[in-house]
């Protein structure tokens, strides 16, 4: 670079070079006004070949890819140039490059101002939009204005612009007015902090000492314990939180919240969210009515099997007994003990009584696994509960699950207070629930730690499963998995069999861990096994960011196995990418975990395929790929609840700040068939001796006792 001092630049982006899926970083290339070429990175996600932007920051060297000008903020200028106005046109849903030369040769320099005027009738006039096009035309030309808007509204108060699309997608047409009204909506969305918001209600005018401030500031330290798992904080910690946040004292405001109803305060000077308080609260009532109640079943023949294919154990066996005997119940254990024959073993001593059994599992994985375990049938929890998007459960306590006298819910330790409360007030008044789960799994995603809480209680029976089968003592997977949970090195050498189904690979660098699991993923594993490495290979690690990142690992996966896919339009992925679902998304029913491939664009239409891993086709509208990851690789959270044929792990040392046996534990018992544990010398250790900290602020244990 001939100036290398230079802190703003004003550039014509000439190429979009790469985006990050999920998030804002982009790679753009742009044209100073002196015609120098300038590579700038930075969250510039939003912006389009053929615009003019302002950007600031400063040039730094990149070890691989040399001159760089680091963003740290931008200002996308109205277009007003030919090839801005022309690549704005361009964007808009079925105008095209022919389209958009015909538009501004029609129209001239006023060409948007015209097509603002009356926009269903300036597009159709344009060769190509007929009758079965304008309806999309008009929506996207709409849509790209109110982005233009909100871009310019953020920006004239110093907000980064490069939020604005995540802002449009959640507010929509009336984002400006909603972030005029109530600034701090921002904290609602994924990934804006408080601060953001916070500069936009002070570009607005709002003081430092104002109500609406302070209150939002509290609300918010109190959004982000949830997001962490807890169900309340102590006052003084929630205090100390917001006065963090807001650098300034916002304790007073905490009474003045609760006497609104927004909060709840009890005796013990603990402060929860008022709705969520209320949750927990009918969640022990129910769950604590279930654990009395007498219970309603009454088998002709309890008999336990002493021949066949499966013998229980007395305490397998003792499991079916308190399911039979208590409306509410836990069995729990590790991998390789005996937990689904136990289940299958209850599922047909009911049958053989000719009593309706009913299983699901907080996932489709989860569930589709339940079911070929068990041999019975099997189903998430939010289709057993009727969800309707926008609606929410349409079974309830005065609707209850029908034709079920036993309930068994696997991969219980998934449940939040949100997902379990619906569970057991939909259970009718003829029903017994068992809950199967690991405790020493990761805690749930969401507020709680529901089965830890429950087994703490001491009022649910519970059974503890310990003995790992013959069997199941075969595999390293399971020997690897329980020395992790007791703080020992897992084993290397192989079974007395020759059964090896674990590989421990020790590298001494990040970049040696790196490089080792992307060769494992992208072609040994699959060459020597014969596996697909979309549908039967999973990569999980800890961290999204760094070296030995998801973000890194995922990037260059997609650059072996997928590196000529077309690029779908309107969004960072390409047809043929395998992508990871990061959102609940009932009405297409994929849920957050999910993965599956993009195999069909229909441009016309605006709507990919989404081939999931359970072999359905998914078809669904482009914008609803915004809560899609890539998915070759993964974090062990996401992954919780499913199972693939082979699993490569990864651990760093810069994952340090999550190793953790739970953690590590979870991951590796995410494999079926085959797993490969890539780590730093060690790591695998330091996340053995370090158990996570489960300690969540919960009273469930204490209303259900």
């Amino acid at each position: 670079m001939q100036d290398t001092d230079r802190t703003e630049l004003a550039l014509e982006v000439a190429a979009v070079r790469w985006r990050l899926p999920e998030g804002d970083f982009a790679v753009l290339v742009g044209v100073t006004d002196e015609g120098e070429e300038v590579t700038v990175t930075g969250a510039l996600a939003d912006v389009e070949a053929g615009e003019v932007i302002d950007v600031r920051g400063a040039f730094r060297r990149h070890a691989r890819h040399g001159w760089q000008f680091a963003a740290e903020g931008v200002r996308v200028r109205a277009p007003v140039g030919e090839d801005a106005l022309l690549a704005y046109l361009r964007a808009v849903k079925h105008v095209g490059d022919g389209g958009a030369r015909w538009l501004l040769e029609r129209h001239g320099p006023e060409v948007l101002s015209i097509i603002d005027a009356d926009p269903g009738a300036r597009l159709r006039e344009v060769p190509g939009i007929g009758d079965k096009r304008i309806g999309r035309a008009v929506e996207s030309w709409r849509e790209q204005g109110g982005l233009r808007a909100l871009r310019l509204f953020l920006d004239s108060h110093g907000v980064p612009a490069a939020v604005a699309a995540r802002v449009y997608r959640a507010f929509g047409a009336g984002s400006v007015e909603q972030l005029q009204a109530d600034p701090y909506a921002l904290t609602q969305l994924d990934g804006i902090g408080f601060a953001t918001a916070d500069a936009l209600a002070q570009a607005l005018g709002v003081p430092l000492d104002h109500p609406g401030r302070l209150d939002a500031g509290v609300l918010h330290a109190l959004a982000l314990a949830e997001d962490d798992g807890h169900c309340h904080l102590p006052r003084a910690e929630l205090a100390e939180r917001a006065r963090r946040l807001l650098g300034a004292d916002a304790e007073d405001r905490i009474d003045g919240l609760a006497a609104s109803g927004r909060l709840e305060l009890d005796d013990a000077d603990r402060v929860a969210e008022a709705r969520l308080a209320e949750i927990e609260r009918r969640l022990a009532a129910r769950a604590r009515e279930l654990a009395r109640a007498e219970p309603v079943l009454s088998l002709r023949d309890e008999t336990r099997p002493l021949v066949g294919d499966f013998v229980p154990t007395d305490d397998q066996w003792s499991a079916v007994g308190n399911a039979l005997r208590s409306r509410l119940s836990i069995l729990t254990g590790g991998p390789g003990v005996g937990k689904t024959a136990s289940m299958r073993a209850l599922v047909e001593l009911m049958r053989a009584n000719k009593k309706s059994v009913r299983l699901c599992a907080p996932t489709g994985k989860a569930a589709r696994r339940l079911a070929e375990l068990t041999g019975a049938d099997a189903t998430t929890i939010h289709r057993l509960l009727e969800y309707v998007p926008g609606e929410g459960f349409g079974r309830d306590a005065s609707d209850p699950i029908d034709g079920c006298d036993m309930l068994i819910v696997d991969e219980a330790s998934m449940l939040s207070l949100r997902l379990a409360e619906p569970l057991l007030d939909a259970v009718g008044p003829r029903t017994h629930v068992l809950l199967v789960g690991d405790v020493d799994q990761l805690a749930p995603v969401g507020p709680g730690r529901v089965l830890d809480d429950l087994i703490a209680s001491g009022a649910v029976p519970v059974t503890r499963l310990t003995t790992i089968f013959r069997q199941a003592a075969r595999s390293l997977i399971v020997r690897a998995a329980h020395a992790l949970n007791h703080g020992e090195p897992p084993p290397t050498g192989p079974a007395d069999d020759g059964l090896r189904d674990f590989f421990l690979i020790e590298r001494a660098s990040p970049r040696a861990v790196f490089d080792e699991v992307i060769s494992l993923a992208a072609e040994r594993l699959p060459r020597h096994y014969s596996l697909d490495p979309m549908a039967d290979l999973q990569v999980l690690a800890p961290m999204y960011r760094g070296p030995v990142g998801i973000d890194a690992i995922n990037a260059e996966l997609r650059a072996r196995l997928n590196a000529d896919g077309p690029p779908i339009p309107g969004t960072a992925f390409r047809l043929h990418d395998k992508v990871l679902q990061t959102k609940n998304n009932h009405e297409r029913l994929v849920m957050n975990g999910e993965t599956g491939v993009l195999v069909h664009h229909d441009d016309d239409r605006d709507h990919v395929i989404l081939a999931t891993d359970d072999g359905r086709r998914v078809s669904m509208p482009v914008r609803e790929l915004d809560t899609f990851k890539l998915g070759f690789a993964s974090s062990v959270h996401k992954a919780q609840g499913s199972q693939w044929p082979a699993v490569v792990v990864a651990l760093s040392r810069g994952h340090n700040v999550m190793l953790t046996r739970n953690l590590v534990y979870t991951g590796l018992t995410r494999a079926a068939d085959l797993l490969v544990l890539v780590a730093e010398p060690g790591t695998v250790m330091t996340a053995a001796h370090r158990v996570e900290a489960r300690a969540r602020y919960t009273r469930l244990a204490e209303l259900v006792a």
